[in-house]
């Protein structure tokens, strides 16, 4: 590849080389957000980032430059082995910093000088945050949408799962957002996804989609978790067709308590459940936290699915294209693809 490359040549360029990402930005700023998929091996850590940004602001550019040089020296053996083992892994490497400067052009041009396989991405994460502007929504409509509804607990997630593994393109929303979508949805999972990393992973998912071809999704409100469903995207979800999953209770039950219920999270539960106060009666959340802490967890969820959730969404089963009894996720995957092949025959 070229020593500095556009986005747009990048992803031209991954159709026959596998092409792997470098951020060379503070770990705090790669972890708001970054292009999918890439490593951080920063120049600065954030303690001497921020040490550089205060000597720059006070006047003192020579010193900054040089206090960041002395840092980056002393990581340098260390960051040549994870390069190295980088290219274990991938043809190239493409290099990127906030804007293309000098972090990215510093790293960039000592590699290039060793010998290594690398490019550095023009104009940095800002230019690659402009090409998912100007595309994603282009990229988010071409497809023929297919949205399971459903009561939470269902199984939703689990047969956008089966769907994807038999070959039909999905999209997890919920997974782009790192987040379940109700007030409890960040039980037992990392940070939710930033606004901006959750719209990289939705045009990740999205290439490949070719004009008019179905893809799964599951039904959620406009807002999950800390992010926004694009309002083009959200529009093409409720053009498309709409499947409704029915499960017994029993069943959501114990998806719910797969989902949500891990080994020692009983006080995570119990401390999350105290957002509902806004919402249930507080004796009775009282109540729920207590029965957390004693281990009777799937009578706290049955009874907030029965009381609470079940209300509030059950109003989906009236919108529908179709109806499934899901008993099992990989047969009712099946049922859902037969159905389309039928559908594309008539």
């Amino acid at each position: 590849m070229k020593p500095t490359i556009t986005y747009e040549e990048i992803i031209a360029a991954k159709k026959n080389k596998m092409i792997g990402f470098v951020d060379v930005r503070s770990p705090k700023e790669h972890s708001f957000s970054t292009i999918p998929g890439a490593v951080n091996i920063p120049v600065l850590d954030d303690e001497t980032r921020a040490t550089v940004g205060i000597l720059y602001v006070n006047g003192q550019v020579e010193e900054a430059k040089q206090y960041g040089v002395d840092w980056a020296a002393s990581q340098l053996p260390n960051m040549y082995t994870h390069y190295q083992k980088l290219l274990d892994q991938y043809d190239e490497l493409v290099i990127f910093c906030s804007r293309g400067g000098m972090r990215s052009n510093s790293i960039f041009s000592l590699l290039k000088a060793m010998g290594l396989p690398v490019s550095r991405l023009s104009g940095g994460y800002k230019a690659y945050r402009h090409y998912i502007n100007e595309h994603l929504n282009t990229e988010l409509t071409k497809a023929a949408f297919i949205t399971l509804y459903g009561l939470s607990g269902s199984g939703k997630t689990e047969i956008l799962k089966e769907l994807s593994r038999k070959g039909a393109n999905i999209l997890d929303l919920e997974g782009c957002a790192n987040h379940r979508g109700s007030m409890l949805g960040s039980i037992g999972l990392s940070e939710p996804h930033s606004q901006k990393a959750f719209e990289s992973l939705l045009f990740e998912a999205s290439q490949g989609w070719k004009e008019g071809e179905v893809v799964f999704t599951e039904g959620e409100s406009k807002r999950i978790g800390n992010v926004v469903i694009p309002s083009s995207l959200f529009s093409a979800i409720k053009e498309g067709k709409k499947f409704y999953i029915d499960a017994p209770l029993e069943l959501r039950v114990a998806q719910i308590h797969r989902d949500y219920v891990k080994e020692d999270n009983q006080k995570e539960l119990s401390d999350s459940l105290g957002a509902l106060k806004a919402f249930i009666n507080e004796d009775r959340v009282n109540l729920f936290q207590e029965q957390v802490m004693s281990g009777d967890v799937d009578l706290v969820i049955e009874s907030l699915l029965v009381s609470y959730y079940d209300p509030r969404y059950n109003h989906h089963k009236s919108q529908r294209d179709l109806t499934l009894v899901s008993l099992d996720a990989i047969e009712t995957a099946d049922r859902i693809l037969e159905w389309q092949k039928e559908s594309e025959q008539k």
